[in-house]
C-alpha cells in the first residue's frame, strides 16, 4: 500500500529535523515551501505539519510561525515537606540538575475574583468569599519549568502590604516568607499529583504540544489548620521527573 502522501513529506522533514539541517528554533519551512519543495497541495503540506506537531518535534506559534522545538530532556525538580522546605529551601539532593539556582519567576499577575466551590473547598472559605488569584511562570535555562496559577483569602492578606505578591516590599518572596512578614507561620504544605494532559493554555505557557503529559500538583500551604494559600502548579513530563522527601518518624510506622 502506498504511503499517504503527508506522511512521506513529513518522514523527511522528521529526518532533516533528527540530523540537524533544521535546528532546534529555527522556523520550519512556511506550508506553501513544503507544497513547492515536494510537489504537493496546501492541503497535504499542512497535513504534514500536523503530523510534527503531534510528535512533539515542532510547535506553532500564533502569528508568527512554526519552529522546531528543543529536545526532550528529563531533570529532577526537588520537593519536599522537610522545616528546609517551610524555610523556603529545597532538601531533596537529585544531583546537579536539581539545583533550583537557574530558576527564574515571572512577575505574578493577580487579580480579585470570588473563591468558587474548588478553591473556597481548599481553602475552608465560602465560594463567594474574595480571593486574590495570581499566575506566574517558573523558567529554568531559559525554558519554562512550572506553570502556576495560586489562590490567597483576601480576609487574610486585605490590608497588608503582601496583599498582591507581585508588589509591596516583599514582591518576589516566597509564600513563605511574605506570610510570615503578617505574623502567620506556615507549618505544614499538602501535595497532590496528578498525571495529565496538558490544556491548551499550559501548553503555550510551558511551550508543549497540547495533550503532552503533565505533572499537576494541587498545593496548599498551612498555619495549622489553616489554609493559606492554595495552587495549581504544573509541570511538563517531558523535562522534569519530581523527587520528594518525607522525613522519617520515630513511631514505629512504615510509609508504604
Amino acid at each position: 500500500m502506498e504511503v499517504a502522501a503527508y506522511r512521506a513529506v513529513a518522514a523527511d522533514l522528521r529526518r532533516r529535523i533528527e540530523q540537524g539541517e533544521i535546528a532546534p528554533g529555527e522556523p520550519l519551512p512556511s506550508r506553501a515551501d513544503i507544497a513547492r519543495t515536494y510537489g504537493v497541495g496546501s492541503n497535504v503540506a499542512a497535513a504534514a505539519v500536523r503530523s510534527l506537531e503531534t510528535d512533539g518535534l515542532v510547535k506553532g506559534r500564533a502569528g508568527v510561525g512554526v519552529f522546531v522545538r528543543e529536545p526532550s530532556s528529563s531533570t529532577t525538580m526537588a520537593r519536599s515537606w522537610t522545616h528546609q522546605r517551610l524555610q523556603g529551601r529545597l532538601a531533596v539532593d537529585g544531583g546537579r540538575d536539581s539545583s533550583d539556582d537557574r530558576s527564574v519567576r515571572s512577575t505574578p499577575h493577580s487579580r480579585t475574583e470570588p473563591a468558587g466551590d474548588d478553591v473556597a473547598r481548599r481553602l475552608g472559605i465560602a465560594p463567594a468569599d474574595l480571593v486574590v488569584r495570581s499566575e506566574y511562570l517558573l523558567a529554568r535555562d531559559g525554558r519554562p519549568a512550572m506553570f502556576c496559577v495560586s489562590w490567597e483569602s483576601l480576609s487574610i492578606t486585605g490590608g497588608t502590604p503582601v496583599a498582591l505578591p507581585g508588589a509591596g516590599p516583599m514582591a518576589g518572596h516566597s509564600v513563605i516568607a511574605r506570610m510570615s512578614s503578617i505574623g502567620l507561620d506556615i507549618t505544614r504544605s499538602t501535595e497532590t499529583v496528578t498525571a495529565r494532559p496538558a490544556t491548551r493554555e499550559e501548553a503555550d505557557a510551558l511551550d508543549v504540544v497540547q495533550g503532552a503529559p503533565v505533572a499537576a500538583i494541587e498545593r496548599t500551604y498551612y498555619a495549622d489548620a489553616r489554609a493559606l494559600e492554595t495552587a495549581d502548579l504544573v509541570v511538563p513530563g517531558e523535562r522534569f521527573r519530581l523527587a520528594y522527601e518525607i522525613p522519617a518518624v520515630s513511631d514505629g510506622v512504615d510509609i508504604a
